[in-house]
């Protein structure tokens, strides 16, 4: 069974943000100390046929060996009404590893659409994407995020918003966030507006 992995934004034949996911990979394998070429992430798309029509979501499962495997899957942005706010309570999620059981059971748990997960009231992430902050003028996202997701990466390096320390008892300063990951965009993210979390922290 592969323990991580990537999923790729391919929008009309188009791999995306391929950089920003192989610096992660270089980092996973590095933490692990696995040789930091055993997987290149380019090779493996070059070698792949590419859906040149439509959104799909190029999932790459890979190991400490070398090993990969990859699937397509079409993709459709969830569609999301209600957050709950949960503690984690230490618990972690530094690689991208393809045992999310924990994460899973959080949300169900939730009896919500989606997590706004803290640990000790500094706010980590969502179930399945980075959070980001509007405070009228300027975005926000946590510093010490659950992953360091790749679209993350990539607006913070664009100036799009900045990291920083953000707590629950921060949250009524905001008016909006937006939710992101590899497969949601910047312009894509749906404007939620603070008040769909505001009664889980009143």
């Amino acid at each position: 069974m592969s323990q991580f992995f990537e999923s790729i934004r391919v929008k009309d034949g188009i791999a995306e943000n391929i950089g920003f996911h192989q610096l992660r990979v270089n980092k996973t394998l590095q933490a692990f100390g696995a040789s930091s070429h055993s997987i290149e992430l380019a090779s493996i798309v070059h070698q792949l046929v590419l859906p040149v029509d439509g959104l799909f979501k190029l999932r790459i499962s890979y190991d400490l060996h070398g090993h990969f495997q990859s699937v397509f899957m079409p993709y459709q942005l969830k569609q999301i009404q209600n957050f709950a706010l949960v503690d984690i309570k230490g618990q972690s999620y530094d690689f991208k590893f393809s045992n999310r059981a924990w994460i899973n059971e959080a949300l169900i748990q939730s009896g919500k659409d989606e997590v706004l997960m803290h640990d000790g009231g500094l706010i980590k992430d969502c179930s399945y994407t980075n959070i980001v902050f509007c405070d009228g003028v300027h975005w926000f996202t946590p510093a010490a995020p659950l992953l360091e997701g790749t679209q993350r990466a990539k607006l913070i390096e664009e100036g799009v918003f900045l990291p920083k320390a953000l707590y629950v008892q921060d949250l009524p300063n905001f008016k909006k966030f937006k939710c992101i990951n590899a497969m949601i965009g910047w312009e894509d993210a749906v404007e939620y507006n603070i008040e769909s979390i505001k009664e889980y922290f009143l």
